[in-house]
């Protein structure tokens, strides 16, 4: 079944009750569906059953309309982050071998050379609601004057007949997600229509509820991640609940959302949770409203968690705020905790279905309860793989009796009563407000400096927060010239908060860059800085 029919068949159900909610506009599943084959007809001017197209927005309606299009097509939707930065959206898109870019009006002025190679179609932010506030919008925001000849708004692209929908495996490939792999390099990842589907008919057991029609769930993490395709948006609308688009996380239009009772699944990083406990609004018999919250994109503290939690009880809520695990090699979330089973300190069990096993570090052998190694999980979610990636393929998936299993690259452990605990990460990736860097992409950038011989960046902890360490060797050059580089290569989630150029990178045993040392030293230096040094 093709991504698309899994909305179609809930269409079908109920096409009157809201399926989105965006900044005060509600779309019913009629609407939704009508909106989805309106951006088939177009788009099919473009793009034909298999071909790949780029998508490079926030969470807005038209995100979801062309997301489920290219699906109704038969078409292969690229997401891509929507601050992505014009080097990096040259290198993904030419990766993907994408035939077109869907991107807001906002991003023409950066993405606009572009077009030289492909046709752009631009959306205005204010598209879906209504002519006074697309003039307001335009009033703060002057439209795009460059050059456009192969760029067409949205509403401007002629309508195609709309084409008969696809025959074709389920198997086959009808996502790509970008991620780092288990060696922390981007790499961009092919999910199956079977894959995405499957996660998403496993949102009532994450949810522990026999039914979600009615109920509204947080869509603010951008489709672009696998969290908020998966769990915001294609999850909640397979069961009729309704996904309320945030294209940028504000705090306050939440708790006023949770107050009108239009909030009760919340998905988030950490820093969104911080953010809520830190409104005063955020209190009381408005609580009342949250059903179940989830925390994932980055490691949580139990304190954060703990917090959260008392914050429900003390109003008299039943709400509660669950870690789960997960990666886009998965699809996304895969392990749970929730109502039915939790732990506390564990990333919860597996999904029904899925499997994880503890593999020892560089090999296949399956380890006992308890014993610490590399994590690996099987089941229907599995991504097809690594794209036009063979060599990674063949060291990341691993075969064990009989079952595919895709290596994490995360360390950790699983109890005798199946609870899967998370200890650190194997793989070079660092998550900033749930966001994947790739300390790679920051050293190479770095490197093409003239004068500059070698780099490493690393992650390292401020206050709680993750922040990103980029030292240097070589020519002792202006360190404005390496933010400026980055800024001009990489979004701003990769820059570096701490710039140090040293005399050697220091080496482990095996000949590799020691991030353990980098880290160790950095955070030494900035609790000695805070007062947070012990004696």
């Amino acid at each position: 079944m093709l991504i698309y029919q899994a909305i179609k068949d809930y269409y079908k159900k109920d096409g009157a009750s809201p399926a989105l909610a965006y900044l005060g506009r509600t779309f019913s599943y009629d609407e939704l569906y009508r909106g989805i084959d309106d951006a088939a007809m177009r788009l099919s001017a473009y793009v034909k059953a298999g071909d790949v197209a780029t998508i490079c927005m926030p969470n807005t309606p038209e995100c979801v309309f062309c997301f489920y299009a290219l699906s109704r097509i038969g078409a292969i939707a690229h997401m891509v982050h929507p601050l992505a930065p014009l080097n990096q959206m040259k290198k993904y898109m030419a990766a993907a071998n994408s035939k077109l870019l869907i991107t807001l009006s906002i991003n023409l002025e950066k993405y606009s050379s572009l077009q030289q190679d492909i046709p752009i179609i631009s959306v205005h932010p204010a598209r879906s609601l209504g002519a006074f506030k697309r003039f307001i919008f335009d009033r703060k925001v002057k439209p795009y004057k460059g050059v456009g000849v192969n760029i067409t708004d949205f509403d401007d692209v002629e309508k195609c007949a709309l084409p008969p929908e696809p025959v074709r495996d389920d198997t086959h490939t009808g996502v790509y997600l970008h991620s780092g792999g288990t060696s922390g390099e981007p790499k961009i990842i092919e999910l199956s229509d079977a894959a995405v589907n499957a996660l998403g008919y496993r949102g009532l057991e994450a949810l522990g509820l026999p039914d979600a029609r009615g109920m509204y769930m947080l869509a603010v993490v951008p489709m672009s991640h696998g969290y908020g395709l998966t769990m915001g948006v294609h999850t909640t609308l397979i069961y009729g609940a309704v996904s309320s688009l945030m294209p940028k996380f504000d705090v306050k239009s939440a708790v006023k959302l949770i107050k009108k009772n239009r909030m009760h699944f919340l998905v988030g990083v950490p820093n969104l949770y911080r953010a809520l406990l830190k409104q005063k609004g955020f209190n009381g018999a408005a609580l009342k409203n949250i059903y179940i919250g989830y925390v994932g994109g980055d490691v949580a503290p139990q304190k954060l968690l703990d917090e959260f939690n008392t914050r429900m009880e003390n109003a008299g809520a039943k709400g509660r705020l669950f870690e789960g695990y997960g990666l886009t090699e998965t699809t996304n979330v895969c392990i749970v905790n929730n109502y039915d089973h939790n732990r506390k300190g564990s990333l919860g069990k597996p999904f029904v279905g899925l499997d994880a096993v503890v593999l020892e570090p560089g090999g296949d052998t399956v380890l006992a309860a308890g014993e610490k190694g590399e994590l690996a999980i099987a089941g229907d979610t599995l991504m097809n793989g690594y794209l036009d990636n063979a060599e990674e393929n063949a060291a990341t998936f691993v075969e064990i009796n009989g079952k595919k299993f895709v290596r994490t690259g995360d360390y950790g452990y699983i109890d005798a009563d199946g609870y899967v605990y998370f200890i650190q990460r194997l793989k070079r990736i660092i998550k900033i407000s749930g966001i994947s860097v790739f300390p790679r992409e920051i050293e190479q950038s770095a490197i093409e400096i003239p004068g500059i011989t070698g780099a490493c960046a690393v992650e390292y902890k401020d206050r709680g927060k993750t922040k990103i360490a980029l030292y240097l060797t070589g020519a002792h050059i202006d360190p404005q010239i390496v933010r400026d580089k980055i800024a001009s290569d990489l979004s701003h989630y990769a820059m570096p908060t701490v710039i140090e150029f040293i005399d050697a990178i220091p080496q482990t045993p095996m000949m590799k860059a020691d991030t353990l040392a980098l880290t160790a030293m950095t955070e030494a230096r900035v609790n000695k800085v805070n007062g947070d040094d012990i004696k």
